[in-house]
C-alpha cells in the first residue's frame, strides 16, 4: 500500500473520508513518534479483521495485508472481541507473542476503536512504548467514527469499480471474439480487483462443471499449467458442490473439498466458489482462489457474487447467441444437403452427398462413406479428399471385406449416432496400422440410414493433430446424421423408380417374348427417322415366317415361342449397327434401315433370308423355317409412315404369294395391290368418323324359343362402296394394327345398344369378337370393365368369342388377358370349334364358357350322317363340361329342328335372322312375339 503524504504538509479533502483519515493517522504517527500505525476494519459477518490502513515511515515494510479470522487470532481476538487493548514487547512469550513473531513483527500494541456501542475495529501501534501516549486514547473514540465514515466510503467506491467492471464485461461481450476470450477478461480483472492470485470460471455440460470449459486468468501465466488445468479428469469438489446447490462457499487446502491434486499442482491455500446466475438456471462457476491459506472478506465475496451473477447473465446471452448462430450453421448445412440430394439418385451418391456435408460441420480434411451389402460387406466406396495413395491403402485393406471387422463399425452399428474420436492413435476403434497408414489424427463416424436400415458409414478424418469438437458441433452433425437418413431414403426410391420407369419404358417398346423392338417401337422409329431431316432416306422390310403355323400345330406353342427366340438373334447378324430389328406380332418381323437406298435393301433382305436357311435345332431336334419379305423405300414409296408400312406389307403378301422370297414395291403394281392400300387409308378415316357400326344376329334358346342374345358384326357404311363386310377390312385391319381400336369401337357401340334393350325389359347378352391383337393388349380387361360400368350393362351379359388360331399367336399372352376378363364375370365362348388343332387342349386349360361349333358342321348336318356324329359328340362334351353349345349357320327349318332333338342349347343363322341394325333388330324382336322380363330400372352410369 502506498505511503500517504505528510498530512502537516497536503491537508485532506474534507469530503474525502478515506483520505480524511489516513490524513489522521499519519498526523498521530508523527506526533507519538511511532513507527508504523495501523487500522483494521472488523467485519462482524463474516468474523473477519481486514486490514483497512497503514502509515509507517518508509524504512519500515508494511505489516500483515492479509484478512484474519478473529476468534484465531491470539493478538487482535481480544482486542476485537473483549475488547481490551494488548500489549507484546520484546521478549514477551505467549501465543499472542508468537503469532506477531510469525510475522516478523516483536513490539506492538492493539487497541479496540469502538463507535455506536460496537467495536468497529482496531488500532495497532509499533512500537508498544507509543501506545502509552495519552493521546492514542482520546483519538482512538474519534478514529472510531472516521473509520466507519471510511469504511462505507470505500465500500462505495468498491462497488462502484465492481459495476463498472462488470458493465464493460457485458457491453464488451458482443464484440468478444469468443465466450473464452470474454471470460479470460473477465477472469483477469476480477482476479485484480479482488486481491487474489487467480480466477477461473468453469462452464456447466449436462449439468455438471468440466474443466476443459473453464477460462482461467492468474498473475503467474504459465500455459503449460493451464493446459493441465483444463486437462483434468475432474472438476474441484467444491466447485461441483456450488454447482449442484447454487449456494457460494469456501475450502482450504487440506478440506475434502479440494482435493490435494488441485491444491498441490496449482498451489492453492483457499478458494471461493459462487455460482453464475441463479440457482435453478446456474450456468457455471467463478472461483477465486489464493496460494496462501487465508479467509476471504466480505468485500471479496460481495465482488464474486456480483460477479457471478453478471457473468451469468453474460454466458447465458453469449450461449444463446451462440446457440442461434450454431442453428443457422446447421439450417445452411442442413439446406445444402438436401439442395445437394436433391439430385442424387441412388445410396452411393447420396452418402457422398452426406460425406461432404459431415466433413464441412467437423472441419476435417477427408471423407469417405462407405457401403454395405447385404451379406455385411464394403462394397462400395466414395473418398473425398483422400490422397492416391489413401484410396489405394482403403481399396487394398477396406474394399470387399466384411464391415464387421472393424469396431469402429460395430459401434456405428450399435448406437446409430454419430462416434467422435479426439484422438485416433489413443483409440481402438480402428486398426493402428490404418490409422498410422492414413494419417488419421481424429475423426468422427457416423452411420449411413435410409429409415431405420444401416446401409453403411461415413468417415471424416483430421491429420496433423487432435481435434476437440465442442457439443454444438456434435449435435449439429447428429442432426445433419438424421436429415441425411431422409436424403438417403429419397435417393434410394429415386433409383428405384428411375429402374421401375426403364423397366416400364423398356416394356412399352420391348417384345415380352423375343425382346426386340415391339411394333410401338418400330413405328415410332420410323417417324423420327423419316421425318427427322427432309431429304433422308430410309427402308422398311416386313418379313412373315412361311408355315409358321404348322410348327405350332404340330410341336405346341412351346416350342413355336423358343423357335421365335431363335429367330430374333438369327436375324440380328444380318443387320448393321443402327439398323433396327423389330417383331411386330405372331411371326411377323420389321427391319428399319435408316439412310438406306434401294441396293442396300435388297442386300439385306437377302441377307435375312439366307440367315434363316440354316436349321434351328430345338430339344435336339432340327427345324427349317423360310421367310417372305416385302420392302418400301423413302422418299421412293412415301414419306408416311402408315403408307410404308402398308407398301412393305403389301410387298410382303406378294412375295409369300409368289413365293419370291423377297419383293420390293412397286408403283406398278397390280390393281388389287392399289385397292388395298386406298382401303387401308380409308379404314383409317372410318375409325375416326361413324361409319364403322355393328349389325345384330340373333341367337335362339331351343329349349324356350326366345331371343337368348345377339352377336355383333361389325359393319362398314362406306361412303362410296355402300355397305362392306368384314372380311374386306378386318384382315386390313389387323396388319396394320388398327384392331384395337376397332374392336373398343365396336364394343362402345354395341354395348349402348344392349343397355337401351335392357332398360326396355329384354334381357339379353351380347357377343363380340376378340381377334389377335386383342388378346395382346393386356389393357384389354381394364378397358371392358370401363365401358361395361359407363353403360350400366353387367359383365355376365358380355360374351367375348376367341377363335383357336387366335389363341394360338401368343399363348402366354392370351391367356394373361384371359384370365382377367373372366376375373370381370365376363363369359368367354371359343368360336369356329372344330376347325383348329388344339382345341382339347385350350378346354382344358381354358375359363371357357360356351362352344360355338363352326358352320362347316351344320350346312350337310341333315344329309351327312357324319356331321350329326360330331354334332351329338360335341353337344355331349359341352355338357360334360358345363358350358352352353352354340350351333351357327342354321339356315332352314328342318335343320333347326334336328338340333333340338339333339338337345343343343343356342341356334344362331340365317334361318333364325341375318343381321340387322340396332333400329331394325328391336323393331324385329318386337314382331316375333318373344317373351321379355319385367322392365328395371337403368343401371347408374
Amino acid at each position: 500500500m502506498t505511503v500517504p503524504p505528510n498530512p502537516e504538509q497536503v491537508p485532506a479533502p474534507p469530503s474525502d473520508a478515506e483520505a480524511a483519515l489516513a490524513h489522521r493517522l499519519a498526523a498521530l504517527r508523527h506526533g507519538l513518534g511511532a513507527d508504523r500505525l495501523s487500522l483494521w476494519w472488523h467485519e462482524t459477518a463474516t468474523g473477519l479483521a481486514v486490514p483497512f490502513a497503514v502509515s509507517a515511515d518508509g524504512a519500515r515494510a508494511v505489516g500483515p495485508v492479509s484478512a484474519q479470522v478473529v476468534a484465531r487470532s491470539p493478538f487482535l481476538g481480544p482486542v476485537l472481541t473483549a475488547r481490551r487493548p494488548v500489549t507484546v514487547e520484546p521478549g514477551d512469550a505467549g501465543p499472542a507473542a508468537a503469532e506477531l513473531a510469525a510475522l516478523g513483527l516483536d513490539d506492538a500494541a492493539g487497541t479496540p476503536l469502538v463507535h455506536g456501542g460496537e467495536v468497529v475495529g482496531a488500532l495497532v501501534v509499533e512500537p508498544a512504548r507509543a501506545a502509552r501516549d495519552p493521546r492514542v486514547r482520546r483519538t482512538a473514540r474519534s478514529l472510531a467514527p472516521a473509520l466507519v465514515a471510511a469504511s462505507a466510503r470505500r465500500a462505495e467506491r468498491r462497488r462502484l469499480v465492481t459495476a463498472e467492471v462488470l458493465l464493460e464485461l457485458v457491453e464488451g461481450a458482443p464484440q468478444a471474439r469468443s465466450l473464452d476470450h470474454l471470460l479470460g477478461a473477465a477472469c483477469e480483472r476480477l482476479a485484480a480487483l479482488g486481491g487474489v492470485d487467480r480466477a477461473c470460471v468453469f462452464l456447466l455440460e449436462d449439468g455438471r462443471p468440466v474443466p476443459s470449459m473453464a477460462a482461467f486468468a492468474d498473475g503467474r501465466r504459465d500455459p503449460a499449467g493451464w493446459q493441465r488445468f483444463r486437462a483434468a479428469s475432474s472438476a474441484i469438489g467444491l466447485v461441483e458442490q456450488v454447482a449442484r446447490t447454487g449456494v457460494p462457499a469456501t475450502a482450504d487446502r487440506g478440506s475434502d473439498l479440494l482435493a490435494d491434486w488441485w491444491a498441490e499442482s496449482f498451489a492453492i491455500g483457499s478458494l471461493l466458489a459462487v455460482p453464475l446466475g441463479r440457482a435453478p438456471d446456474v450456468v457455471g462457476v467463478l472461483t477465486l482462489d489464493s496460494a496462501a491459506v487465508r479467509p476471504f472478506s466480505q468485500e471479496v465475496r460481495r465482488l464474486a457474487a456480483a460477479a457471478g451473477a453478471h457473468l451469468g447473465g453474460v454466458v447465458g446471452q453469449a450461449r444463446a447467441a451462440q446457440a442461434r448462430a450454431d442453428e443457422l450453421v446447421v439450417a445452411g448445412a442442413v439446406r445444402q444437403l438436401l439442395v445437394e440430394g436433391a439430385g442424387a439418385t441412388g445410396v452411393a451418391e447420396a452418402a457422398g452427398v452426406l460425406a461432404a456435408a459431415v466433413q464441412r460441420l467437423a472441419g476435417t480434411d477427408r471423407g469417405a462413406a462407405y457401403l454395405v451389402d447385404g451379406e455385411g460387406l464394403v462394397e462400395d466406396i466414395r473418398l473425398v479428399g483422400w490422397s492416391a495413395e489413401a484410396r489405394e491403402v482403403l481399396t487394398a485393406r477396406v474394399a470387399g471385406r466384411p464391415a464387421a471387422e472393424a469396431p469402429l463399425w460395430r459401434r456405428v452399428a450399435e448406437l446409430r449416432r454419430p462416434v467422435f474420436v479426439e484422438d485416433a492413435r489413443a483409440c481402438d476403434l480402428l486398426a493402428p496400422q490404418l490409422v498410422e497408414s492414413l494419417g488419421l489424427a481424429a475423426y468422427v463416424a457416423v452411420p449411413v440410414l435410409a429409415g431405420d436400415r444401416l446401409l453403411g458409414m461415413v468417415v471424416c478424418g483430421a491429420v496433423g493433430r487432435p481435434v476437440s469438437w465442442s457439443a454444438a458441433v456434435r449435435e449439429a452433425v447428429a442432426r445433419i446424421v438424421l436429415e441425411g437418413a431422409l436424403v438417403v431414403e429419397n435417393a434410394a426410391l429415386r433409383a428405384t423408380e428411375q429402374l421401375r420407369l426403364a423397366q416400364l419404358a423398356r416394356e412399352a417398346h420391348h417384345d415380352p417374348l423375343t425382346g426386340l423392338a415391339n411394333r410401338r417401337r418400330f413405328t415410332e422409329e420410323v417417324e423420327r427417322t423419316i421425318y427427322a431431316e427432309p431429304h433422308r432416306s430410309a427402308a422398311v422390310l416386313m418379313l412373315d415366317l412361311d408355315r409358321f403355323k404348322e410348327v405350332n400345330d404340330s410341336f405346341g406353342h412351346s416350342v413355336g415361342d423358343d423357335l421365335l427366340c431363335l429367330v430374333g438373334p438369327r436375324l440380328q447378324q444380318a443387320l448393321a449397327p443402327g439398323d433396327l430389328l423389330a417383331r411386330m406380332g405372331g411371326d411377323e418381323f420389321a427391319v428399319l434401315l435408316p439412310d438406306a437406298d434401294a441396293a442396300r435393301a435388297r442386300e439385306v433382305a437377302d441377307g435375312l433370308g439366307s440367315a434363316l436357311r440354316q436349321a434351328f435345332v430345338l430339344d435336339g431336334m432340327p427345324l427349317h423355317v423360310d421367310a417372305s419379305i416385302g420392302v418400301a423405300l423413302c422418299p421412293e414409296h412415301g414419306r408416311d409412315r402408315s403408307l410404308l408400312l402398308a407398301r412393305a406389307d403389301t410387298a410382303m403378301y406378294g412375295a409369300k404369294r409368289g413365293r419370291e422370297g423377297a419383293r420390293v414395291w412397286a408403283p406398278e403394281g397390280s390393281t388389287d395391290s392399289r385397292d388395298r392400300l386406298q382401303t387401308l387409308e380409308q379404314l383409317r378415316v372410318a375409325l375416326d368418323t361413324e361409319q364403322l357400326v355393328p349389325h345384330y344376329q340373333p341367337k335362339l334358346d331351343l329349349r324356350t324359343g326366345d331371343v337368348a342374345g345377339v352377336e355383333a358384326l361389325v359393319r362398314w357404311e362406306h361412303p362410296e362402296r355402300g355397305l362392306l363386310a368384314p372380311d374386306v377390312f378386318l384382315p386390313l385391319a389387323e396388319q396394320a394394327g388398327l384392331m384395337r381400336r376397332l374392336t373398343l369401337r365396336v364394343l362402345e357401340r354395341s354395348l349402348l345398344d344392349l343397355g337401351t334393350w335392357r332398360d326396355a325389359g329384354h334381357e339379353l347378352t351380347l357377343a363380340v369378337n376378340l381377334s389377335v391383337s386383342n388378346l395382346q393388349d393386356v389393357a384389354l380387361p381394364e378397358q371392358v370393365a370401363l365401358l361395361l360400368e359407363t353403360r350400366g350393362v353387367p359383365a355376365a351379359a358380355l360374351v367375348l368369342e376367341i377363335t383357336e388360331d387366335v389363341l394360338m399367336a401368343d399363348a402366354a399372352r392370351s391367356q394373361q388377358v384371359l384370365a382377367g376378363l373372366r376375373r370381370l364375370g365376363v363369359r368367354l365362348s371359343v368360336d369356329d370349334y372344330g376347325t383348329g388343332y388344339s382345341s382339347l387342349t385350350y378346354l382344358r386349360a381354358l375359363p371357357v364358357d360356351e362352344l360355338k361349333l363352326d358352320r362347316s358342321f351344320v350346312t350337310s348336318l341333315t344329309r351327312d350322317p357324319r356331321a350329326g356324329a360330331i354334332v351329338r359328340s360335341t353337344q355331349r362334351l359341352s355338357q360334360d363340361l358345363g358350358m352352353t353349345f352354340v350351333v351357327e349357320g342354321v339356315e332352314d327349318a328342318a335343320t333347326l329342328e334336328l338340333l333340338r332333338s339333339l338337345g343343343c342349347d343356342v341356334a344362331q343363322g340365317f334361318y333364325v335372322a341375318r343381321p340387322m341394325p340396332a333400329e331394325r333388330f328391336l323393331e324385329w324382336l318386337q314382331r316375333h312375339h318373344v317373351r321379355a322380363a319385367v322392365p328395371r330400372q337403368r343401371a347408374a352410369r
